[in-house]
């Protein structure tokens, strides 16, 4: 079995110190984390995903593999754990502990001697264990002295071995294997290291021209980019690869093993096992997916039974709160009840208390008046007295034999003496029940056991009295029965309405997140057209958005750009390979395309417009196509193919069409537009050409061919249409800008070699306002953007090199919404600036 040499090497402690390579090269490798970062500071642990770093890992222990103890082992199970893990941990040993018995365990295994095992004298006392899972405590059918006989797993193997190429590669250490220059790129397909000329070479090579070289950041940053591996090869013949599989021993062997040690076995080849294997998990796919969409639906009910509890909780809970509150009502009406009761009692006895106050005032006064008067008398003349002798008189007499008035005996004292509230008390300790639901009966006349009708109500109590009362009670207890029912049933009418609309909002959601990629690129209503835009005047640098990452919004180089109906840019992201769509303001919408030659899969996409106003055409630079998408992003064909043969374009004429100009066969073709009629225009910049194609992909003609003179090109950029589909290229190794008519005649040459204004060093992108016609040019050389009349004069320019938020570095994309805002894509910046 193939094992890779980086696994004689003691491994370090965290994923950013891995070490896999041999020893001699440990003093190399061991360094701080100081010297591991990169010449922007970055270091591998940043670098490394959570996803990468559960693969590195070992779950158990939480440590990282390495060869030896911790080497990665594959369990019946899927699941990967090192070998410490697996081996049996006693007391006193890192993981091991004592169970409930104080006895010595160990983690990962099952003591088989506890189970009619016995151990021979002399025998390896790991033969006594069999292992057992970590994580899912599944017992496999190893014991403990086969655990190297377990597969190792691989693809850690491959990420770890990766890891330590990195942090050489990022102290230059790590040599090119075709030179001692430091290597700086990976052929993911030859699994060797490349330094930048042989790079280019190897990618030149016709052999190795499809092969994926990518640097070690690269590879860390998208591990699914180790799906291809190099061959493995014999143990025992090492100049021999591992081609045949012998299904005997379930190994893999070289043809060599397979004719002298595998003569009797039942043997294939590796392509052929793999494929046998591939259709018999093709076939076992449809009934996993059974059982998993039956246990999804098991996990529905139980959701389903949660969300019931729940109800029923709550539901139950408004009823403990009702009764109380009703409760509580009462109490408060008796209160009030008792309350008015001594208010009533208070204002009689008050009455009764006020009348005999007035009578005992009056009699007072009365008696007062009189002794004054006796008293004055004899201060005047005695005649006077004398002639008043019977008044006094009798008034002396009726003062004496008056008789006091009582306190009237019907004046009773104000008091309340409690009463019953012991019942009460009693009352609230058997105040409902929690409890499953019985079965309720209503209020009903019945016969006790003495013979006697009584009255059986709502609670189930029973009340004696005369006919006439229980009949106009029971009817009372009827009418309260009936409503608490209605109550109780619009209550559950309720609760499944809620529940019902519930579930309408859970499906609602997941329409819209089904349809959501697509609503979000519906054209929007027309809004008020602004007036054309004068371009003449200076240029305000309005906003900036995006910066270098792989998440949505982010960008690794952006180069071309255009503008949906709907307002949204979309961005070519060339160094993560996918077109990104984005609002004007910078927000994410949606990303389509990964990295790869198949369809659908992108290798540089350097250009990208709007076809049939939805769907999306990118130019493929690197896989030589052109190739269309639909709004969501699912690949609908492909236009044109690669060359097979490399071949000089010198056709005479414009748009001449001959039978042997390969027609429809691209050589990088890196822009790409839409002209009214929705014909499609490529520049075939490896052919130094333009190529026009139907609206139904079918080649029809061809305008330039290589040369210097007017209507010739040298590798042609970009490429736009004005509102009479009049075609502006980029011709980038002539320094200049051409116009040609929709015919594909030549018109008119605009700029030249220079750096004033309306000349060019690399004039790689460009763009026309609609409305004024006017035609901006983006110079990558210059870090600048020009603007020129459709006659070709010069009228403005704006940018300078820089990193700021009004300067570009290397702009390669431009586009002019329909407002005449005009978005440059900053290349080396990695983000878009509007303004």
């Amino acid at each position: 079995m193939y094992l890779p040499h980086s696994w004689l090497g003691k491994m370090a402690k965290s994923p950013s110190e891995i070490g896999m390579l041999p020893r001699g090269d440990r003093s190399s490798t061991v360094q701080s984390r100081s010297t591991t970062a990169g010449p922007k500071g970055e270091r591998v642990d940043d670098l490394l995903s959570e996803k990468v770093t559960k693969e590195i890992t070992c779950n158990p222990c939480g440590r990282t593999f390495r060869y030896g103890m911790r080497t990665p082992r594959i369990l019946p199970c899927l699941h990967t754990s090192c070998e410490k893990c697996l081996r049996p941990k006693m007391i006193g040993e890192e993981y091991g502990g004592r169970d409930s018995r104080g006895a010595d365990t160990a983690v990962g295994f099952v003591d088989d001697s506890q189970t009619n095992g016995e151990v021979s004298p002399g025998e390896n006392p790991l033969a006594a264990y069999k292992v057992v899972c970590p994580i899912c405590r599944r017992p496999a059918n190893v014991t403990g002295d086969k655990i190297d006989t377990l597969p190792i797993n691989y693809y850690a193997v491959k990420l770890l071995e990766l890891i330590d190429y990195f942090k050489l590669e990022r102290n230059n250490k790590l040599p090119c294997i075709g030179c001692a220059e430091p290597a700086h790129w990976r052929c993911i397909e030859c699994d060797e290291n490349y330094c930048q000329d042989h790079s280019d070479f190897h990618h030149k090579s016709r052999a190795t021209s499809d092969h994926r070289i990518l640097s070690f950041k690269q590879i860390l940053l998208s591990p699914r980019s180790l799906s291809t591996m190099r061959n493995q090869y014999c143990s025992q013949h090492n100049n021999k690869p591992l081609e045949i599989f012998c299904k005997t021993c379930n190994r893999a062997i070289c043809t060599l093993c397979a004719v002298t040690q595998h003569k009797t076995c039942e043997t294939k080849e590796v392509s052929e096992a793999v494929a046998a294997l591939k259709s018999k998990i093709d076939a076992l796919k449809p009934q996993i997916s059974m059982n998993l969409y039956s246990l999804k639906q098991a996990m529905t009910r139980v959701k389903t039974a949660m969300r019931e509890v729940n109800v029923d909780a709550q539901v139950s809970s408004r009823k403990v709160s009702g009764m109380i509150e009703m409760c509580v009502t009462a109490v408060r009406e008796k209160e009030r009840e008792l309350v008015a009761e001594l208010e009533t009692k208070k204002r009689v006895n008050n009455e009764i208390i006020n009348s005999q106050k007035e009578l005992l005032e009056g009699e007072l006064n009365s008696m007062q008046a009189g002794r004054e008067f006796v008293e004055r008398a004899f201060i005047g003349s005695e005649v006077e007295v004398l002639c008043l002798e019977p008044q006094i008189v009798a008034k002396m007499d009726e003062l004496i034999s008056g008789d006091c008035p009582s306190l009237q005996a019907n004046v009773d004292k104000v008091s309340f003496a409690p009463s019953g509230h012991e019942n009460i008390f009693k009352a609230i300790e058997v105040l409902g029940k929690v409890g499953p639901p019985k079965p309720e009966r209503g209020p009903r006349m019945i016969v006790d056991e003495n013979g006697e009708l009584v009255l059986l109500d709502n609670n189930g109590n029973i009340i004696r009295g005369e006919t006439k009362d229980l009949l106009a009670l029971l009817k009372r207890n009827i009418m309260e029965e009936e409503i608490r029912l209605a109550e109780e049933q619009r209550q559950r009418e309720l609760e499944e309405e809620a529940q019902i609309e519930q579930q309408k909002k859970e499906e609602e959601k997941q329409r819209r997140q089904d349809a959501a990629r697509l609503k979000a690129l519906e054209p929007p209503r027309t809004p008020t057209p602004l007036p054309p835009r004068d371009f003449t005047l200076p240029f305000q640098f309005s906003r900036v958005f995006g910066k270098m990452g792989m998440e949505g919004g982010m960008f690794n180089g952006p180069v071309g750009l255009c503008t949906t109906d709907k307002g949204h840019l979309v961005v070519c992201d060339v160094h993560n390979n996918r077109i990104q769509v984005v609002k004007a303001d910078g927000s994410y919408v949606q990303s389509f395309g990964v990295t790869g030659t198949g369809v659908g899969e992108m290798n540089g996409p350097n250009d990208v417009c709007m076809f049939n106003g939805r769907n999306f055409l990118v130019a493929d630079t690197y896989n030589d196509r052109v190739q269309l998408f639909a709004p969501t992003g699912r690949f609908i064909r492909t236009i044109g193919q690669k060359a097979r043969r490399r071949a000089m374009f010198n056709i005479p004429g414009a748009h001449a069409k001959k039978q042997d100009s390969m027609e429809g066969v691209f050589d990088k073709p890196f822009g790409v537009t839409v002209n009214s009629k929705g014909q499609i225009l490529v520049s075939d910049m490896g052919n130094h050409r333009i190529q026009m194609f139907e609206k139904s992909g079918e080649f029809k003609c061809q305008i330039g061919c290589k040369g210097e003179d007017p209507g010739q090109l040298m590798y042609p950029y970009g490429i736009a249409v004005d509102a009479d589909d009049n075609i502006y290229v980029c011709d980038l190794g002539n320094f200049r800008v051409q116009k040609f008519t929709s015919e594909g005649r030549f018109k008119m040459v605009i700029g030249g070699k220079g750096k004033e204004n309306g000349e060019f060093q690399q004039p790689r992108s460009i763009a026309v306002d609609v409305k004024t016609g006017c035609v901006a040019v983006v110079d990558t050389g210059l870090h600048r953007v020009q603007l020129f009349t459709s006659g070709g004069k010069f009228i403005n320019k704006f940018g300078a090199r820089g990193k700021d938020d009004n300067k570009f570095s290397s702009p390669c994309g431009i586009t002019v919404n329909i407002d005449g805002e005009v978005f440059v894509s900053d290349f080396r910046n990695h983000r878009i600036h509007v303004l």
